[in-house]
């Protein structure tokens, strides 16, 4: 749907409402993008009866039947309805008024990519004078991201355009009121793929080592926020500059000094955390002089996988990786290593560079086992690593200069190829408090077109 065009409506229900012979008009232009001009009328007859036994409703067409309409279609029509399937990486922190404009930075046609876009979705002048929204994580199609300042959490679909803002967390007096970070999103499906609920997870930073996990969880079920104490085995300290948590198996994982991750689960009962160490035979010396900023851990086409890069041009090894062969134990096995010498590329500039560039992993991609994403810091590019050749391509080079381009402020999202409707969490019943306790915020849903 572009601009200009009747928005569709919600209702009391949350049911989506169409303008008068809306349906009558999309069915007729649908057929018409379909049909061929030379056909003869019994072909096009056939096309109208089948189509009148057919609702709007898009679990009644086969996904097969769907694709082929599509593949059809010019490539115009394809970025009008948002049926597109991307690989972006998002900057985290986007610089705009009012969240309304977040969504407009996630239009497919502006950014001309065939395969992979690097998105920076704020300008310098932005940045200097518009408040501060992040992308905290994204999950099915859905993204979470908040407002910071005023914290506020919203749960968007940036195909459909809609959003949901949640409720407050833990409602306390400013003085006493915890501070939290490293929030963590996934979201639920159901045997159609289509997304039923999700969850909301941010831990509380501390600053001493604790022998304790402190976190609010957030149901889209319930519609609350529920705090949650629980025991580690060791004491822990997670990592500030640790961007959010890795989700593998419907789990999170917050990076922690010395030992590797803390886990939980958010749907196991009675609730609990877990210790997960990182590979043993790691560069343990660059991690801690660096912060982890030389290495990668993320989960990968169902795998959990560790990724580094040596820091050191004289170190004999240039990459390494391990995958999680059981994730109960926390045992991981060595898939390889490479010096630079092995390296290639069919880039004549990047390939004078092999020997002494700077390589900082910034993500898996989505579909390939095959392929991670590198920033080349001397090239000022986004380069992709094809493990089963060894060779680094180009694939993108960014709008700008942003000097702290990392894995921890870049975020992998796929736009998807159907939209994903965004669940509205229940209204909580109102609870009478004290004069001066702040007011509950309730969830709401939003349309932008």
């Amino acid at each position: 749907m572009e601009d200009g065009n009747p928005p569709n409506h919600l209702d009391n229900n949350h049911n989506q409402t169409h303008p008068k012979n809306k349906k009558q008009n999309t069915q007729s232009q649908t057929l018409s993008q379909i049909t061929n001009p030379t056909s003869n009328t019994s072909v096009l007859l056939g096309l109208v009866l089948i189509a009148h036994t057919f609702t709007y409703d898009l679990t009644n067409f086969p996904e097969s039947l769907l694709l082929e309409i599509i593949s059809r279609l010019p490539l115009k029509s394809i970025f009008k309805f948002k049926c597109v399937c991307k690989h972006w990486i998002l900057y985290r922190y986007i610089y705009v008024s009012k969240f309304k404009d977040v969504l407009d930075r996630f239009r497919p046609e502006v950014y001309n990519s065939h395969k992979f876009s690097v998105l920076f979705l704020s300008s310098f002048e932005e940045q200097q004078q518009s408040d501060q929204f992040k992308v905290l994580g994204v999950s099915n199609g859905l993204i979470l991201c908040c407002l910071l300042g005023p914290l506020v959490y919203y749960v968007c679909d940036p195909v459909t355009r809609q959003w949901v803002t949640l409720p407050r967390g833990r409602d306390m007096s400013a003085s006493t009121h915890p501070i939290f970070f490293g929030e963590g999103f996934v979201s639920r499906v159901d045997e159609n793929n289509v997304v039923v609920g999700y969850t909301v997870v941010r831990v509380e930073l501390l600053s001493l080592r604790t022998n304790y996990l402190s976190l609010e969880a957030f149901s889209s079920e319930t519609g609350k926020w529920v705090d949650y104490k629980l025991p580690c085995e060791s004491p822990i300290a997670l990592m500030k500059r640790g961007g959010g948590p890795v989700c593998f198996n419907g789990n999170f994982h917050w990076f922690v000094y010395d030992h590797g991750m803390v886990a939980f689960d958010p749907n196991k009962e009675p609730k609990s955390c877990r210790l997960i160490q990182f590979p043993e035979d790691r560069e343990v010396e660059t991690e801690y002089k660096h912060d982890g900023l030389y290495r990668l851990c993320d989960e990968c086409q169902g795998k959990l996988r560790f990724f580094e890069v040596a820091y050191d041009v004289c170190s004999f090894y240039c990459f390494s990786m391990w995958d999680m062969k059981d994730y109960e134990k926390g045992e991981w096995c060595s898939e390889f290593k490479v010096t630079r010498s092995d390296l290639s590329s069919s880039d004549s500039e990047l390939n004078m560079w092999l020997m002494k560039a700077t390589f900082l992993p910034l993500s898996f991609h989505p579909f390939d086992l095959d392929v991670v994403y590198l920033r080349c810091v001397e090239l000022a590019c986004i380069v992709s690593y094809s493990i089963r050749n060894k060779t680094l391509d180009v694939v993108a080079k960014p709008i700008g200069v942003v000097d702290d381009l990392s894995w921890r402020v870049v975020i992998p999202f796929v736009i998807p190829k159907w939209p994903t409707p965004v669940p509205i969490p229940p209204v909580p019943k109102k609870v009478v408090k004290p004069r001066g306790a702040h007011r509950l915020r309730s969830c709401r849903i939003h349309t932008r077109f």
